[in-house]
């Protein structure tokens, strides 16, 4: 019985983090200078993957 009410405890925890993660990137879509400062960040961050580094 434990081991269903933690499975079910953690599946709420992650379904409600998805939920407000979804909403607060909905939200940042609808600002449209927040969105490009968004996808300019991403596309900063995006450049570190060139810097030599072999994937494993």
């Amino acid at each position: 019985m434990q081991a269903v009410l933690d499975r079910a405890i953690e599946r709420y925890r992650r379904e409600s983090f998805l939920r407000a993660a979804n909403s607060e990137f909905q939200a940042l879509k609808s600002d449209a200078r927040a969105w490009k400062q968004e996808t300019q960040e991403r596309q900063l961050w995006e450049q570190t993957l060139a810097d030599g580094l072999d994937k494993k």
